[in-house]
């Protein structure tokens, strides 16, 4: 019987009275499969002691070694000094074994130049299980690994950047409060000196220069904050968010009429405790801030259990951003209002969005309820202990 791996229409010898069954199998099997794999990969056989005895066009041509070269040589000839002895050792120990072993090596071609394979050695066992050679069957990733390294270095130069950038804010920012402090004092001793003949024009000028040295110094601060964000004490603890929500709904002091409400599903889970506290915070008092009626505005912060994380909403009933806005106002010092209307460095979604990436989640924008206002939504990753619902709907690690 031929085996059902065969194509349908060779299920049945077709070479009856000249080939049995049993020897047709066998040369179908050993032709097909040598065929793909001489075809398809790069491939050696040596003898128990290692010395090559076999190797097709494929491992010649990516070699560079012609076939007489090669013959009768140990892959040590291939070898490029990339990898510690200790990785040959362990390889060789597993093969006299009879284990079959998998790896990524890097050779080098008799031209000098490196190349990487995916290499699978597998025993050849003669009589009574006797170990007599090795089959080493290879794919070529150079490409692969090539891409890999570049990715890398990428990785590491856009950290080193990020990291030069972060410090050049931090120094900068620093070193420019002391002055901004000197021209805010000499400010304040200017309108003393002057307070007896300061005209309407004239005060209203210096109240505008003070207003740009708050706003200088609001900068500087939000300079600092977004330098330092994630860079803090990131260890975790059980936070209950709703008492949370509520100290800062106080903290913020919103304007007489404001109402902040707390949904009934936010939850206790453990998390750092900082990072979530400031990203909530800026949140409320943005929706505060940018509110077109304050006097009789709501902002609803809520909470939904997703598998891996919990979506955090901050919805508000004011103004609300446009749609071709919302990825912009997460930019670093962008607002959608002149700075004379609204104070503000427009850093502070900027912050956010650093602080939620650095934990692992992500935010966006939508319309509020009922298409009025904004809602942010942003993800906020579990720690690794498991957690569930209380039976009331509260959110509980367990």
């Amino acid at each position: 019987m031929t085996p059902n791996f065969l194509p349908s229409n060779l299920r049945e010898n077709p070479f009856k009275g000249e080939l049995t069954d049993e020897q047709f199998q066998s040369i179908f099997a050993q032709n097909i499969c040598y065929s793909v794999l001489d075809e398809n990969a790069i491939i050696a056989i040596t003898d128990a002691k290692g010395v090559i005895k076999y190797a097709n066009h494929s491992f010649l041509k990516l070699s560079k070694y012609s076939l007489t070269e090669i013959l009768g040589a140990n892959h040590r000839i291939l070898n490029s000094g990339f990898h510690p002895r200790s990785f040959f050792i362990d390889m060789y120990r597993d093969i006299a074994k009879g284990k079959t072993w998998r790896g990524e090596i890097r050779n080098r071609a008799k031209d000098g130049s490196f190349y990487w394979v995916d290499t699978t050695i597998v025993p050849i066992l003669g009589e009574r299980e006797k170990l007599i050679g090795y089959a080493a069957i290879r794919i070529d990733i150079t490409d692969r690994k090539q891409m890999e390294f570049r990715l890398a270095q990428q990785a590491q130069d856009l950290l080193r950047s990020n990291e030069e950038l972060e410090q050049f804010a931090y120094v900068a920012s620093h070193d420019l409060k002391a002055p901004l402090r000197g021209i805010e004092n000499l400010v304040s001793w200017i309108e003393e000196d002057l307070e007896s003949s300061l005209t309407g024009d004239t005060r209203t000028n210096m109240d505008l220069l003070k207003s740009r040295v708050r706003r200088l110094e609001s900068l500087l601060d939000d300079l600092l904050a977004y330098s330092r964000a994630g860079r803090g004490d990131t260890a975790s603890d059980l936070v209950d968010t709703k008492d949370l929500v509520g100290e800062l709904a106080l903290l913020v002091s919103p304007p007489q009429g404001f109402s902040i409400v707390l949904g009934e599903t936010l939850p206790t889970f453990e998390t750092a405790r900082a990072p979530l506290t400031q990203v909530v915070q800026n949140l409320i008092s943005n929706a505060i801030k940018h509110h077109n009626r304050p006097a009789n505005g709501h902002v609803w912060i809520e909470a939904l259990a997703l598998p891996h994380a919990i979506e955090f909403t901050v919805t508000d009933d004011g103004p609300g951003i446009p749609e071709r806005f919302r990825e912009r106002v997460f930019g670093m010092f962008q607002t959608l209002k002149p700075r004379d209307e609204v104070e503000g460095s427009g850093m502070g979604l900027a912050i956010v969005k650093k602080l939620i990436e650095i934990q692992g989640g992500k935010i966006w924008l939508t319309e509020g309820r009922a298409g009025q206002g904004l809602s942010v939504h942003f993800t906020w990753p579990h720690s690794k202990r498991e957690s569930t619902y209380d039976t009331d709907g509260k959110f509980a690690t367990g």
